[in-house]
């Protein structure tokens, strides 16, 4: 008895489905293989497996191409633009660790005059099809003041929020200053005691996203004192528990770690080892 039409379409579109969408390989599957031995798959002392890749466009699959600079010692693997410090790839959760230098915001010495920031999260990876993972956090470091994170919507919405959360300060009506008592002190027992104690905030982030920009409000708009000015404000996103592990002292000196995801920014080749 000759098949029926179906029954030799189904096959057919079975093996399509599974050639476009292959399933996921068993636990502890290697990855896919390097397809060429000449390729180098270290920068500095940083591994880089396939399909990421530096140099020749056959060391890569298209769009996951890195740079490896030697001009430092030891040589530095950059995402993008440059800015942001690669410093693992973790090809079995489709995740990446990035170093980013720099604050979203730090007002300090122009904290006085304002009412409010919206700063620009930058562009650093989302144009390269990455995106940034809920596995980081949003921190705020300043007196009473609110922050939020809106993600990228489209060019007809103003944004969606992703993260926010206020910053507030233990303050005292009656307080005593001093020259020789810092803001950033106090003393125990005395009125001599800094406005802000220790006003930060984290929040996690609600989802992977494209960041678009971080506003930022007094939590009193328009009745914030002079005293509240002194402490300057500050924004950043941080891989999560970073924070908790390193604190916020000399954060202008530092490189903050990101988590990037990029399964939904790329064509994946058949054959890669899923999540």
């Amino acid at each position: 008895m000759a098949p029926t039409t179906a029954a030799v379409l189904l096959p057919a579109a079975l093996m399509l489905m599974l050639a476009l969408h292959p399933p996921p390989a068993a636990a502890g599957a290697p990855p896919i293989k390097h397809p060429n031995t000449n390729c180098d798959t270290t920068c500095g002392n940083v591994s880089v497996p396939y399909p990421f890749g530096f140099g020749s466009s056959h060391c890569y699959w298209p769009g996951l191409n890195l740079t490896c600079d030697t001009s430092y010692d030891p040589p530095r693997l950059l995402l993008g633009d440059g800015t942001l410090r690669v410093t693992d790839i973790f090809v079995e959760n489709a995740t990446m660790r990035v170093m980013r230098a720099g604050l979203i915001l730090d007002t300090t010495g122009d904290v006085l005059n304002s009412d409010g920031w919206n700063v620009s999260f930058g562009h650093g990876f989302a144009e390269h099809g990455y995106q940034l993972s809920y596995k980081n956090e949003l921190v705020v470091s300043g007196c009473n003041v609110i922050a939020t994170l809106l993600a990228d919507a489209g060019e007809k919405t103003p944004g969606i929020i992703v993260g926010g959360c206020a910053s507030l300060c233990d303050w005292t009506v009656d307080i005593t200053w001093s020259e020789d008592i810092p803001w950033a002190t106090w003393e125990p027992g005395t009125s001599k005691r800094k406005y802000c104690a220790s006003g930060s905030c984290q929040a996690s982030l609600d989802h992977t996203s494209l960041p678009k920009e971080v506003q930022v409000k007094w939590l009193y708009s328009g009745n914030h004192t002079e005293e509240q000015s002194y402490v300057p404000v500050i924004v950043f996103v941080a891989e999560e528990g970073w924070v908790n592990q390193n604190g916020l002292d000399n954060l202008e000196k530092l490189e903050v770690p990101l988590i990037l995801s990029w399964m939904d920014g790329h064509a994946w080749p058949a054959g890669t080892r899923w999540p």
